[in-house]
């Protein structure tokens, strides 16, 4: 009975692990690159607008604006990224809720009158 107790304890250690204190806790680097992400898809969506657009300039604002807008830093970010890039079960977590939350719900309480042509 000991050596079961000494193995979950192991177990339940090891799976609620904790970030550590330099690193962004997975709520907020999850806001953050939701904020990235809609970012980007600006700039591709501009640049698809406007051939003379110049993407690399507005993506770097954006990602500034996004950074300061979250009150952290571009090292504290990177450094961030970098560590749930090394624990891909925290990246996959986040990215995963990131898709779930993008995803918009049909509105069925609402009908649309279908337009047809005369």
């Amino acid at each position: 009975m000991r050596k079961l107790s000494v193995i979950f304890f192991f177990l339940w250690s090891c799976s609620t692990e904790k970030v550590p204190k330099d690193i962004l806790p997975p709520e907020k680097m999850q806001a953050i690159l939701y904020d990235v992400i809609r970012a980007d898809e600006l700039v591709d969506f501009s640049a698809f607008q406007d051939s003379t657009y110049r993407k690399f300039s507005k993506r770097a604002a954006l990602y500034d604006s996004v950074l300061t807008l979250h009150n952290i830093s571009k090292e504290n970010f990177q450094k961030s990224f970098q560590y749930y890039q090394g624990r891909p079960d925290l990246l996959r977590t986040m990215l995963d809720s990131l898709q779930s939350k993008a995803q918009i719900p049909a509105d069925t309480s609402r009908k649309v009158k279908p337009v047809l042509a005369k």
